[in-house]
């Protein structure tokens, strides 16, 4: 009977566990749909920053500028109803967390579309991997070989070494410089511009007298400084982010440098004045123009961007808009606009599309992406400007 009994029992029970199971199911379409629908309708956009370590200068304020814009395009209804979503993870500017973090964007947060990372080293390190993964990344490092030669998923939003280094060289012959000695990181960011330099700096009737090496975080790089004085070059240049350019400055003071010296764009802050105090009295900066936004014309092809960054910055934060700021609001410029272009269902094959055929004004300059320009910029777009350290400030250099 036991037997018999649990027999009818289950023949009992399985038109409700068909009927239960019929209920689950369409639960789960239900739930499935409506996921598809928020997928559709949310676009997801994945972050990559040095927030916190050495590279916290470039990270943070490339965090604060991309969640500031987020939320203001949210606040408006999104990009044509579509609302914005961000993730952020902190690098550290460690290379393995960068593509690790790399990986879980596009394959636990399916993100649509990635920024960063924040630097040259760990940039030039991750490209394999966004073209394994195929997700667009803009990525925010000076390396010219972050972008060339160009790879299907990856673009830039600096102007490369090679477009600062024409100016800057430029600028050198123009003021009879014939030599200079560089010092410069032993990192992706410091190897490209030696290499860039000794490429070009012929072509302007400029010798490389001199090509000495330092990490990035030494403390003492006195060694390197008294080389290039005894190099008898008519100027030094600094190719690095900081901190070493202060601990150069600092060397260059004490050793009694007394020829002209320039610094990169990587170490274009207002931190950097404030840190080396008087021994960066009179240093040349190529700058990108953020740090002075006072310097760019108002016909100029940038200001509209610029003006709009340092207001919203502003008005967010309750302080200026750091320089390196710019790049992460002008990656989201080049996805608005991309994402403007798609007509059909947005995916990252679409997103990626798109951007190489964006134009667009940002605070870097004019960006003209392409299949054969996946950097946007040129010498033509007008990145920089020259600076120089006058009683703790940078004005436009003569």
């Amino acid at each position: 009977m036991k037997g018999l009994t649990v027999t009818l029992q289950l023949s009992v029970s399985r038109p409700r566990l068909a009927a239960g199971l019929a209920r689950a199911a369409l639960g789960l379409a239900l739930s499935g749909a409506a996921a598809l629908a928020i997928a559709q309708d949310t676009l997801k956009i994945g972050a990559i920053y040095s927030t916190s370590g050495p590279g916290s200068f470039l990270g943070a304020p490339e965090e604060r500028a991309l969640r500031m814009r987020v939320d203001e395009v949210n606040k408006a209804g999104g990009w044509n109803g579509r609302k914005l979503e961000v993730i952020v993870y902190d690098t550290e500017g460690n290379t393995g967390k960068a593509a690790q973090q790399m990986r879980r964007l596009a394959t636990v947060d399916n993100v649509h579309v990635i920024f960063g990372p924040s630097s040259s080293g760990e940039s030039l390190a991750t490209i394999g991997l966004a073209n394994e993964l195929k997700v667009p990344v803009l990525m925010h490092g000076g390396a010219e070989a972050i972008t060339k030669p160009p790879t299907p998923y990856v673009f830039n939003t600096p102007p490369s070494d090679r477009i600062a280094l024409s100016g800057l060289l430029a600028y050198m012959k123009k003021a009879g410089i014939t030599s200079v000695a560089m010092l410069s990181a032993a990192d992706g960011f410091g190897q490209s511009g030696k290499n860039v330099l000794a490429e070009i700096a012929p072509s302007y009737g400029v010798k490389v007298a001199l090509q000495e090496e330092f990490n990035r975080q030494d403390t003492d790089i006195t060694a390197q400084v008294l080389k290039a004085k005894e190099s008898n070059a008519d100027a030094m240049l600094i190719w690095s982010a900081l901190p070493a350019p202060v601990i150069i400055l600092r060397a260059a003071q004490t050793v009694g440098y007394s020829k002209p010296i320039f610094t990169s764009y990587g170490a274009g802050t207002n931190d950097l004045v404030a840190q080396a105090g008087g021994a960066a009295e009179g240093l040349y900066l190529y700058s990108l123009r953020m740090l002075s936004p006072e310097s760019v014309p108002a016909n100029d092809i940038a200001k509209g961007a610029i003006t709009q960054l340092s207001a919203e910055y502003m008005q967010r934060y309750k302080v200026p808009a750091p320089v390196y700021s710019q790049h992460a609001f002008d990656a989201f410029l080049i996805l608005e606009k991309a994402v403007a272009k798609i007509t059909g269902p947005l995916t990252r094959d679409a997103i990626r599309d798109a951007i190489e055929k964006v134009e667009v004004s940002g605070t870097n300059g004019y960006f003209r992406f392409s299949p054969q320009n996946h950097g946007g910029l040129d010498a033509q777009s007008r990145s920089f400007v020259m600076l120089r350290s006058v009683k703790g400030k940078w004005v436009a250099a003569e």
